[in-house]
């Protein structure tokens, strides 16, 4: 065709946007041919305009150029695309599809046109409107366009340089960063300080973006936010942390201090009130002695608490890993809650699954702690009934054992809106609980924590008025190999030499009562490390010290000690065991050091006896040794079952686990046994049914041991028929085996009590 456009029709006539064989821009309405056809929906095709009345009279047509042929395709919105010539034409169908298609494409072309026109006009009002600055910079910072905030804020437009509206000390900063960008090719974020019209300091902050062409940087655009007020606010913020750390780092501190000043004069009221119990005592002054251990106890417990709190505040919670006895850590646990619950209608006792490994792998400060405040809550909501400490098998997979504890109480239990608010700190349950129920409110909370640095799962079953079951769950890595309990009551310590470094004098004189008075060892005192040094020493050629016990040292660092006994070929073959005075413990530390075991202050009886057992026997194998006996001299013969079965057995002990443990020991044995909880029931039973053999735990509430024996010894004189009387008793102090004798008591056992100890005391009575 000669001529084509595409045109938009409006009152004002037809404007032309694009044309080819004419240069017309314009065509007036009268002279429009696209006007005379707006209302077609189709295309039309004119094959001769003077044939067609629309078109016969128009000017055009009539005059120059003489149009002869028209064809028009409406496009939307006003616009037809029109092709004209001179001479009449007849389109093929197969052209009027190709027109149509052209119209199609034209009318696509032209919505995206109008799209990209509004996009542009709203982008170019964002660029004008917002508040950020908006530029865009030559290599060296030359702004080839800036938006109105940024000539309003900071005074500059195009072919300023944004470089020296920086604060001076900033710019050779930013050249820098022009430079990496534009080198680089590469976006970077910039923030820095810009001087303002009016002289004042702004801090701004932006991405600086490359503009990439023919693989060549040529500019890069950057939108930059005023950010002055959030860089001060970051300020005061961070002042305000600062603070709030400081303060939070004092009191910590404080908890600490306070918490270690306690826990020292404790390690003296405990381990002194060991001993106490330990003495001969009236019944009146033996429950003295036990309420102010369980005093003593729960307010150690209490202390406990509070260290672990401000341990976890202050990020330095221990994650030693040791291996542990599982049975004996939750008797003695349970055994200490007996004390606690003097003077309530209460049972506790504890359910060991058979099939739980002996030996397990854990945080046992952690894991003792969590037990210790569950039992002590319920203990403190539970006036009658039973607490009972289950522990069994989870699940296991093959690189752990997920053992599951359960505290039963049979106490006031806890209403379901209640249970939310049970493990918050310094929480408890109703308003008036501090004046019912002592406490502070760390017990659960700390319990929670503790579980949960474990990787397990605390939560509680109650019911209101009937009691609670809080229960959690810890896992525990498989030992690489089977082992022994590391803890063994068959470590002979008799005669063996021990150096002691503690400088607290209550603290000295209670572990070396255990070590002299209890183990019968040998012991000598050290003042500090240099004299302990020099005293091992001195002895490693003629009688060498076996095993050192210390704590902290006016001189040397405790690890500088061990490092130091290591190190000399002559003494470093001895056995170490520290004694900590915080909950604070890096085991990788000490053991790099050669600290062979570490335990607690307050330290225990049995504490410390397990931490001298996994020092002097590494590998954890027990050492045999025979049990001490009133008839040690008098020969034992194998017995057969017929003559076991023919014995009666009486076990008089109150501790409910003990009794189970002998009851269970006698019936592998053979023997028919009964129990009885105290010495008054020993001497009634007694005076009812006949026994052979009386197996006497020494201390015991209502009559003890000795005063049993007295009493069935006298009413043998009526009866004529003696019974023999074994001491069963956890005091091994000089002068125990003659007040045994002095009782009428015809042998002795030492708990804890060994299956083949019991076995020989036994057969004895057949001698």
């Amino acid at each position: 065709m000669p001529v084509a456009w595409i045109g938009f029709v409006s009152e004002g006539g037809e404007q032309i946007v694009a044309a080819s064989g004419s240069k017309a821009t314009h065509v007036p309405s009268a002279s429009s041919f696209a006007s005379r056809i707006l209302d077609a929906s189709e295309i039309v095709a004119i094959t001769d305009t003077t044939a067609d009345p629309r078109f016969a009279e128009h000017p055009l047509v009539v005059g120059p150029p003489h149009v002869r042929f028209y064809a028009a395709a409406p496009l939307g919105n006003g616009g037809v695309m029109s092709i004209l010539d001179r001479e009449p034409r007849t389109l093929s169908a197969e052209q009027l599809s190709l027109f149509l298609a052209f119209a199609r494409h034209a009318s696509r072309e032209i919505e995206r046109r109008d799209e990209l026109t509004e996009a542009n006009e709203r982008f170019r009002e964002f660029f004008e409107q917002t508040t950020d600055l908006v530029l865009s910079l030559a290599p060296d910072g030359t702004i080839l366009h800036a938006n109105e905030a940024a000539n309003t804020l900071l005074g500059i437009s195009r072919g300023a340089s944004l470089v020296q509206a920086a604060e001076p000390e900033r710019r050779e900063e930013l050249r820098r960063v022009f430079g990496r960008v534009f080198e680089n090719a590469s976006a970077e974020r910039v923030e820095t300080v810009f001087v303002t019209a009016a002289g004042s300091r702004v801090t701004l902050e932006g991405w600086l973006r490359p503009k990439v062409l023919d693989a060549k940087t040529v500019l890069a655009r950057v939108i930059f936010r005023d950010v002055t007020d959030r860089k001060q606010f970051e300020a005061e913020l961070g002042n305000a942390r600062d603070a709030a750390l400081e303060a939070a780092r004092a009191k910590t501190q404080f908890l600490t201090n306070v918490s270690h000043e306690i826990r020292t004069p404790m390690n003296g009221i405990v381990g002194m009130l060991d001993l106490l119990v330990a003495t001969a005592l009236s019944e009146e002054q033996q429950d003295y002695a036990h309420q102010a251990r369980a005093s003593a106890e729960q307010l150690l417990s209490i202390v406990n608490n509070i260290l672990y709190v401000s341990n976890l505040e202050a990020g330095t919670l221990s994650a030693a890993l040791v291996d542990f006895d599982l049975y004996r850590a939750m008797q003695r646990i349970v055994e200490v809650m007996k004390v606690a619950a003097l003077g309530k209608d209460l049972d506790l006792g504890l359910i060991l699954d058979p099939n739980l490994p002996p030996v397990l792998r854990g945080n046992l400060s952690k894991l003792r702690q969590v037990v210790t405040n569950l039992l002590e809550n319920a203990v403190k909501f539970t006036e009658r009934g039973s607490i009972v400490l289950s522990v069994g098998m989870q699940t296991e997979t093959e690189t752990h054992w997920v053992v599951r504890f359960d505290v039963r109480d049979t106490g006031i239990g806890i209403a379901d809106e209640d249970r939310l608010l049970l493990f918050e700190r310094f929480t408890q349950l109703d308003a008036d609980s501090t004046r019912r129920f002592a406490g502070v409110g760390l017990g659960l909370s700390t319990a929670r924590h503790l579980v949960e640095t474990m990787g397990g799962l605390i939560e509680v079953d109650s019911v209101l008025g009937e009691g609670s079951t809080f229960w959690f769950t810890a896992p525990f890595p498989k030992l690489v190999r089977d082992r022994r309990p590391i803890v063994s009551s068959d470590l002979d310590l008799k005669g063996k030499r021990a150096l002691l470094v503690d400088h607290q004098p209550t603290s000295r004189k209670v572990v070396q009562h255990y070590l002299v008075g209890m183990w019968e060892m040998r012991v000598d005192v050290a003042s500090d490390g240099h004299d302990a040094l020099a005293a091992l020493r001195a002895e490693a050629g003629r009688d060498p010290y076996r095993l050192v016990i210390y704590d902290r040292m006016d001189d040397l660092d405790p690890l500088a000690f061990a490092r130091e006994v290591r190190r000399d070929i002559g003494i470093a073959g001895t056995s170490l065991v520290y004694l900590i005075v915080d909950d604070v413990v890096d085991e990788g530390t000490m053991r790099d050091a050669g600290i062979d075991a570490y335990t607690a202050k307050p330290v225990g009886q049995r504490e410390l006896f397990d931490s001298i057992a996994i020092a002097m026997a590494h590998e954890a194998i027990p050492l045999p040794r025979p049990t001490p006996s009133l008839s040690s001299t008098q020969p034992t013969r194998i017995v057969t079952l017929d003559e076991r079965e023919s014995v009666r057995v009486l076990l008089v002990e109150d501790n409910f686990l003990n009794m189970k443990l002998t009851m269970s020991q006698l019936q592998k044995l053979g023997y028919q046994a009964d129990s009885v909880a105290n010495g008054k029931e020993a001497v009634d039973t007694l005076r009812a049914s006949r026994y052979d053999v009386v197996l006497m735990d020494c201390q015991m509430p209502v009559m003890d041991g000795y005063q049993a024996t007295i009493e069935i010894r006298r009413g043998e004189k009526e009866t004529g028929r003696r019974h023999r009387i074994i001491a069963m008793t956890a005091n091994a102090l000089e002068g125990d085996r003659e007040k045994c004798l002095a009782a009428g008591m015809d042998d002795y056992l030492a708990k804890p009590t060994r299956h083949e100890d019991l076995e020989r005391a036994l057969a004895r009575y057949f001698t």
